[in-house]
């Protein structure tokens, strides 16, 4: 190929890229970056390491003084306090004058057996594990933050009212039951024992499933206060009743998220591996075609739910291939094809917006389209 053919070659190329690249962000709102970027500068987030005022020397210490006294017969916390108790006991009436009660209840320092349950959980050598793994992967959140602000600037240009919450990392013991993301009030909490990485040896000791495993990476901290937590501000409370209203309300989630992080990809917006994005793409036509054929987008059955909604490694009835929740990614589909057939409505309009069916309709979704 001589020089002239391999520089139009690179240049269409380029044209093409530069074209897809469009395609996949016509759904968007256009934006006035000069102002998103004013509105970057003007935020700041700090996350609040709580993890490591928990398991400072200092608290280390007391617990292992704690620790050996209660290892003597004459032990008697409900009698009173030892001198050791006590150290501790301000020591955490301390981390509650700096800490939110969600972290800390009002008055837990005063209970002899509240205290000795955090000695134990200190010297977990479980937990002093995954801690020290979760200091040791992050020892400074700073580009956590600058991730966040940079999402703040988004959030602040569509609702100029939002408030900028109070941000705390934990390490409370990798449990599946508490969101990894969550916000209570304006505090947002982040398990950061959730982000260590897919192959974490925790991860399969505590029978973490991999298709979650592999979400548990530094890359998701940022999109997941958003998706996980923020989102939930702006969408009204009320219940949903069929399965599209479902798919319709996790597709705004998704929506919102997409747009306050409009450089990330949607695989990383979804939480999908490559393969697993790939086979949704491809086959969300299938799977369209199949809730229709089984009158399920306005069943109120909670089964679809469970299947095409909920976390799952695959989607039932689909093959293994097939990611989870592809019920969720439809839904974020008929949004994205809403908003670019509407571009009149705003992003607060449509977070508001619970006809479903009236969102169906005028989105005028055709797969892969």
């Amino acid at each position: 190929m001589n020089k002239n053919m391999h520089f139009l070659w690179v240049l269409v190329l380029a044209l093409m890229l530069v074209g897809c690249h469009k395609k996949q962000k016509d759904h968007q709102p256009k934006v006035d970056v000069k102002e998103v970027e004013t509105l970057q500068k003007e935020v700041d987030v700090t996350i609040n390491r709580y993890e490591c005022d928990l398991f400072s020397d200092e608290m280390k210490s007391l617990a292992d003084k704690v620790a050996e006294e209660a290892r003597q017969p004459n032990f008697a916390p409900q009698k009173g306090m030892s001198d050791n108790m006590k150290a501790l006991s301000d020591a955490v009436a301390k981390l509650h004058d700096k800490y939110p009660e969600e972290l800390i209840q009002d008055g837990v320092w005063n209970e002899p057996m509240m205290l000795l349950q955090l000695t134990n959980y200190l010297r977990d050598p479980v937990i002093k594990d995954i801690y020290q793994n979760a200091i040791t992967m992050y020892p400074s959140l700073d580009d956590v933050e600058k991730e966040i602000e940079q999402a703040y600037g988004y959030l602040l240009y569509y609702f100029p009212d939002e408030k900028v919450l109070n941000f705390y990392s934990v390490v409370p013991g990798i449990d599946l039951q508490i969101p990894s993301v969550y916000a209570i009030d304006d505090n947002l909490f982040i398990h950061l024992d959730m982000y260590l990485g897919e192959n974490n040896k925790h991860y399969q000791a505590f029978g973490v499933p991999k298709f979650i495993s592999q979400r548990c990476d530094k890359k998701y901290i940022a999109i997941d206060c958003f998706k996980k937590a923020i989102v939930y501000r702006h969408l009204p409370e009320k219940a949903r009743e069929t399965f599209l209203d479902h798919m319709i309300y996790e597709g705004k989630k998704l929506y919102f998220t997409e747009l306050m992080f409009p450089e990330k990809s949607e695989q990383d917006i979804i939480g999908y591996t490559q393969a697993k994005y790939e086979w949704a793409v491809n086959y969300q036509g299938n799977v369209w075609n199949y809730l229709i054929e089984k009158n399920l987008l306005f069943s109120k059955d909670h089964e679809p739910v469970l299947k095409m909604i909920e976390e799952a490694p695959f989607t039932k009835p689909f093959t293994n291939e097939s990611p989870g929740r592809m019920g969720a990614f439809i839904g974020w589909k008929i949004v994205q094809h809403y908003m670019k057939n509407n571009p009149e409505v705003t992003l607060p309009q449509l977070m508001q917006n619970t006809d479903s069916r009236a969102i169906m309709n005028s989105s005028k979704y055709q797969p892969n389209k």
